[in-house]
């Protein structure tokens, strides 16, 4: 905190507040989806997505599914 210059990072904008792994754990998280959808073909929506409030970060805070146990193996 007290370096000068401080160019720490985060997961934000881009310029130095810019986290190096951002592109990382977006392609991970589109892999893991597409993922998911392999393995559960039937996986559907059971309800509107709760969004995060929050000043500082925008996401989701819950997202209802429903789907077929074991139904894509």
């Amino acid at each position: 905190m007290l370096r000068d210059p401080n160019p720490h990072v985060g997961f934000g904008g881009p310029g130095p507040h810019f986290c190096l792994g951002a592109h990382l754990a977006r392609r991970e998280i589109a892999l893991m989806f597409r993922e998911l959808y392999t393995r559960l073909p039937d996986l559907e929506l059971a309800g509107p997505p709760v969004q995060l409030r929050s000043s500082f970060i925008n996401g989701v805070k819950s997202l209802p599914i429903s789907f077929t146990p074991g139904g894509g193996r």
